[in-house]
């Protein structure tokens, strides 16, 4: 007896919102800074976060995980993510 494909789940850091792995955008901490990782496959300390939740892209919900770098980080989702949502047409 099958019982299908495992979905891993994980755990928004802002929200606290538990969903499928691949509905949620992963960020990593490198000695740079934050960077977004889309494919989720990069190496090191890394974080979930809602893309379609703008109410997680907040500086002081991101702070928990970024630290003094979570206004970067904020800024860097507001552009990234911003515009995916603009661009998406509305129906």
């Amino acid at each position: 007896m099958s019982k299908g494909k495992h979905i891993p789940i994980r755990q928004c850091m802002a929200c606290r919102q538990r969903r499928p792995k691949r509905e949620l955008l992963r960020i990593v901490l490198t000695p740079a800074g934050p960077v977004l990782d889309p494919t989720g496959r990069k190496p090191g300390r890394g974080a979930y976060v809602c893309p379609d939740n703008p109410a997680c892209w907040a500086e002081k919900k991101l702070r928990r995980f970024a630290g003094a770098k979570a206004l970067e980080l904020s800024q860097a989702l507001q552009l990234v993510l911003g515009s995916v949502k603009a661009s998406k047409p509305s129906t």
